[in-house]
C-alpha cells in the first residue's frame, strides 16, 4: 500500500458492527495469492443475492462507488487473519478505514 498523509476522496458509510473478514471477502475469492482481483469478491453477500444479482449496497450506490474513505461501526475487520480482506478492500479502491465508536 503506498503511504500517504493526506486523502481525499468520498466517504462511504459502511453502518454495521462487528464487520468481520468472512463478510469483507468470502472463502470462495481465497483461491489467489495475488493482491488484485479481488474487487468482485468485496462484500460479496451484501452485495449480491443467492443467484448473484446485485442488491442495494452502499458501495455500489453511484454516489459511493469511487469511494476512497469507508466509514464504519466498532469492530470492522474483527475475526479470522485474513489477509485477502485489505487486498480486496485495496483493490476496490478503499485506501481508509475509519471505525466508529459510540460512547
Amino acid at each position: 500500500m503506498e503511504k500517504f498523509t493526506t486523502l481525499t476522496g468520498v466517504a462511504a458509510p459502511l453502518d454495521m458492527v462487528n464487520v468481520d473478514t468472512d463478510m469483507i471477502i468470502p472463502k470462495q475469492f481465497l483461491k489467489t495469492i495475488k493482491r488484485t482481483g479481488l474487487k468482485d469478491g468485496l462484500f460479496y453477500e451484501l452485495r449480491r443475492d443467492e443467484k448473484g444479482n446485485p442488491k442495494d449496497f452502499v458501495l455500489d450506490r453511484p454516489n459511493y462507488r469511487n469511494a476512497k474513505i469507508l466509514v464504519t461501526g466498532r469492530n470492522f475487520g474483527c475475526g479470522s487473519s485474513r489477509e485477502h480482506a485489505p487486498w480486496a478492500l485495496l483493490d476496490f479502491g478503499i485506501r481508509c478505514i475509519l471505525s466508529l465508536i459510540h460512547i
